[in-house]
């Protein structure tokens, strides 16, 4: 693999340089003849064109940077997924969206439903429940840092906004990955009611339903929600079937005018979800069981995708209290409330926000992919998250602009977390603590106009975090229930931090349509404790550091109304410090223990475009694709332990020039074409998502190898009715593939395929 340059200085030589040549080439480009037929550049008169006409294109307006903007003016590697878009592609939960838009990555860890997220590469293999997710999930603008509870439904949203690259000085919490920001509907000024009934593959149904208005002077609500049934594709070799969707959430947001200056909102919302959870299959001979009893059973791979099997053994079930015969499940339920205030000042608006949610999680997954008591685990866990940002942010279009805020959070976790071993090693293992998490933070950006067509943005953002473990216990228990080692735990763990994050971005205009910039950040990602089985709680709970991310960006945000054509490109190189990495660790007394670690040095590096073009009046086409290489440039990994006399000694293994483990190339597109039909209006759309093969950290064996899916849309409805009637196909060509390809137990190895080809037929009704 070729390395990206290794200094610092050189690597921004770089960046600067090529800004500067596009920089140099649009001005080239945009030039105006001279009277003796050579270009010169453009002077502020010529620049004063006559107005455009008007682009094909879909205009939006975006929050990302807490004031709205055209997103072509923002200098941040930025995607929009606008509410018709989420509709027609049927997207249901997060990890639909890594099919609408570059660079991100969403796969359940082992099929469970802790989620990992990644941006550009950037992720955090973990199925703990302590997970810090370094791609922050905003709601309404609230950030839900607990990661099992972001996967929920998507309803009633008006966009979503997906930024790449560290966020932190404009926003509460600090990521290094990016932020996905989901949009919802606000009430509106005059009454409007809505409902959708859809019907599809496998018995799965969706309604939706919303009502919105005024109710008294100077009061707007607005209550939507929406229910998920059925859908069930996967079975066993009995006949049954796995994966039926049960989720109802509703949202009830209430606006206040309590004076010409002040506002106020409140959002209360909650989900209930009683889903079955993915099943596994075999994609090799499952070989534990054999290896670790003389004799034993080896069971053979499964050849089908589509298939799987559940069942554990009655002490296992009787641990966690199910049944046998019990089929995986996930069961979350979430709730809360916010409560916003905005007060407009004359020189700025002062918002405050706080939010308080809870989440519930009873979840038992078959990690094993058989009907045998090989690797199932159970996880009893409860959150609640108190969260309060004040911010400041400058009104009008200034010369500055700024914004300022602070931001407190509270987090408590109590967490259970079972597993039965005991067809493969006769032991049943439980995982118990409670951690609290206390963070602080200031943080300010500004943005000052140099020139009408040249501006300079600075952020700071100082935090200071605080995350305690307490009474982590890791116990083994016999068949019969019994405890085999109460004295494994440890009574607290602390971890304790105050760092800075930084951007410092340029911004240059050339023409109207035209915006380059340049930007160099550093994001930090929290810290925390490894909280798998163990057989020694002290040295497993060992903190592991938070990670630093050093961004580099250029990129150039272009739009040709004449040609009804817009492309945004954008490159990048991230330097890694602390990569929060799975890997493991040696105890003298015990040996090799599973642990997340931090990889000292390593560095990503690569880019993603949009195009949108409307080469035709109903015609719009839509391209998006990325590209991301990385590897480890120090990091000593241990790669087992060997025994030398009565102590344990790790064995080292240098993952120097490892590659990272994400996709190499993505790419998304669709074609849509409206047209009319007498008193209606039409449209037919060809979508699809390809991604290249994902490079395990362990080994070619849990490559994931890559796909292409394909699908189709299709919608009619009269020009100015109440009511639509639309299609969709996904996955229409029926491709096998995997999402995610691992191993629980040494033998065991397990991967959560990707759904069939599905269809779906959605009735709308408005007034």
């Amino acid at each position: 693999m070729t390395r990206c340059p290794s200094q610092r200085a050189q690597r921004f030589a770089f960046c600067a340089t090529t800004l500067l040549a596009t920089a140099a080439w649009t001005d080239i480009a945009i030039a105006a003849p001279s009277p003796h037929g050579h270009r010169k550049p453009l002077t502020p008169k010529d620049r004063q064109v006559p107005a455009q006409p008007a682009s094909r294109l879909e205009e939006i307006t975006v929050t990302a940077e807490r004031r709205q903007a055209d997103p072509q003016k923002i200098g941040t590697s930025l995607s929009i997924i606008s509410a018709r878009e989420l509709a027609a592609r049927n997207v249901n939960d997060v990890f639909d969206l890594q099919y609408l838009t570059p660079s991100l990555q969403m796969t359940p860890q082992f099929g469970s439903g802790q989620p990992d997220f990644e941006l550009r590469g950037v992720g955090h293999q973990d199925y703990g429940s302590s997970n810090v997710s370094p791609v922050g999930i905003y709601i309404n603008e609230v950030s839900n840092p607990v990661t099992w509870a972001t996967n929920g439904l998507i309803f009633d949203v008006s966009r979503v906004e997906v930024l790449r690259g560290p966020q932190g000085t404009l926003y509460g919490r600090n990521t290094t990955a990016g932020a996905i920001n989901f949009v919802v509907n606000q009430p509106t000024d005059s009454f409007h009611a809505g409902a959708d009934v859809q019907f599809g593959a496998f018995s799965a149904t969706k309604y939706d339903g919303y009502l919105s208005g005024p109710v008294a002077r100077g009061v707007k609500m607005r209550l939507a929600g929406e229910s998920q049934q059925g859908g069930a594709w996967q079975y066993d070799d009995q006949g049954a079937h796995l994966g039926n969707v049960n989720r109802t959430a509703l949202r009830w947001l209430t606006d206040l005018r309590l004076s010409d200056t002040l506002k106020a909102q409140i959002d209360l919302h909650g989900s209930i979800d009683r889903s079955d959870a993915a099943g596994l299959h075999l994609f090799s001979p499952l070989t534990t069981i054999a290896a670790t009893n003389p004799g034993g059973p080896v069971l053979p791979q499964d050849h089908d995708r589509d298939i799987t099997h559940w069942g554990t053994s009655t002490a296992f079930a009787k641990l966690i209290g199910v049944t046998p015969d019990q089929k995986p499940y996930h069961h979350i339920d979430t709730g809360g409330a916010n409560i916003r205030l905005d007060q407009s000042l004359p020189f700025a608006t002062l918002t405050n926000l706080a939010s308080y949610n809870v989440a519930d999680r009873h979840e038992y997954d078959n990690f094993d992919g058989t009907s045998l008591n090989v690797a199932d685990v159970a996880f009893r866990s409860r959150a609640n998250v108190f969260q309060n940002e004040l911010r400041l942010v400058s009104r009008g279009d200034h010369r500055l602009n700024w914004i300022a805020g602070i931001y407190y959070a509270n987090e408590y976790l109590a967490d259970q977390y079972f597993s039965g071993f005991l067809d493969s090693y006769h032991v049943m293992q439980g995982v118990f603590y409670s951690e609290k998490v206390n963070t602080l933070s200031g943080f300010g950006q500004a943005t000052y106009r140099i020139r009408s067509n040249l501006s300079l943005t600075g952020g700071l953002r100082v935090e200071h975090e605080a995350r305690d473990l307490h009474n982590f216990r890791a116990y083994s228990f016999a068949p019969d229930g019994n405890v085999l080692n109460p004295s494994n735990a440890i009574a607290k763990r602390s971890l304790v931090y105050t760092l800075p994050s930084w951007k410092v971005q340029l911004q240059y205009t050339p023409t109207r349509d035209d915006m380059l910039y340049a930007s160099v950040s550093r994001g930090i990602n929290s810290g925390g404790f490894t909280t798998y089985n163990t057989s020694n709680a002290h040295a497993a709970s060992a903190p592991y550091q938070p990670e630093k991310l050093l961004a580099y960006e250029i990129g150039n945000k272009l739009d040709i109304p004449e040609a009804h054509l817009r492309l945004n490109v954008a490159a990048f190189y991230y330097d890694y410090h602390d990569q929060q990495v799975l890997s493991a660790v040696v105890n003298a007394q015990t040996g090799l223990i599973g642990a997340i670690v931090n990889a000292p040095r390593s560095h990503l590096a690569g880019g993603e475009f949009e195009i949108d073009w409307s080469p035709l009046d109903g015609l719009t086409l839509r391209q998006s694709g990325s590209w991301a290489i990385g590897q480890f440039d120090r990091f000593n990994a241990v790669y087992s332990a060997e025994k030398v006399g009565n102590s344990y000694q790790a064995v080292y293994q240098n993952r120097r020039g490892v590659a990272l483990p994400a996709p190499k190339l993505t790419f998304n597109g669709s074609a849509t074409y409206r047209w009319r039909m007498g008193r209606y209006d039409a449209s037919l759309g060809i979508n699809y998502s390809l991604r290249t093969t994902y490079y395990s950290l362990f080994g070619p064996m849990y490559n994931v190898a890559g796909y292409t899916l394909w699908g189709l849309t299709a919608s009619i409805a009269p020009r100015k009715g109440w009511w639509s009637f639309n299609a969709f196909g996904n996955n229409i060509f029926d491709r096998q593939y995997d999402v995610t390809r691992n191993f629980f137990l040494s033998g065991d190895n397990i991967a959560l395929a990707g759904m069939p080809a599905t269809w779906g037929l959605r009735f709308a009704a408005k007034y």
